[in-house]
């Protein structure tokens, strides 16, 4: 199956909802068992406020995945991505980044940018595959249980 069929699938199969309040609980227990330094419920309060982009992904009437992004001047700042660790590896990220890129162009974005753990070999591959590259490094920005560790700053034009 080639990765427009595949992307294609995934649509018919999932939902896709404007993250919401009605959502929290999901997201909540998703990002608590996926990050090292989950984000609190007041941040993702804070983030419903001022959200622009953000958007889940539910199957059988349960979240499975969400994106977290809002504009930040002309950009597309993406806080946050999961997906459930059973789904992982089947597509639904590529598919998450694909709607945001869309959500981007439709609000006039033409660069995303993001930041990842120095260490998190996955996702910065995950993010290269997709067309990110890297730009820099931002030294000690995320907490982690023995200290700091770094941020990989990365972009993507959107076209």
């Amino acid at each position: 199956m080639s990765k427009k069929e595949n992307q294609n699938s995934l649509a018919n199969n999932y939902t896709i909802e404007n993250f919401s309040e009605h959502h929290l609980s999901d997201v909540l227990k998703i990002e608590s068992a996926s990050n090292l330094t989950p984000w609190s419920q007041e941040i993702f309060l804070k983030t419903l406020q001022s959200r622009s982009i953000s958007f889940v992904i539910i199957s059988e009437e349960k979240v499975i995945a969400f994106c977290i992004a809002n504009t930040v001047l002309d950009e597309c700042h993406l806080q946050n991505i999961v997906v459930i660790e059973e789904l992982r590896g089947k597509g639904i990220g590529t598919f998450m980044l694909n709607i945001l890129f869309k959500r981007a162009k439709l609000s006039d974005l033409h660069t995303v940018l993001l930041e990842v753990r120095e260490s998190n070999k996955r996702a910065r591959k995950f993010y290269q595959d997709n067309g990110f590259e890297e730009l820099s490094v931002r030294k000690n920005y995320y907490k982690t249980k023995k200290g700091r560790e770094n941020a990989v700053i990365m972009r993507l034009e959107v076209v």
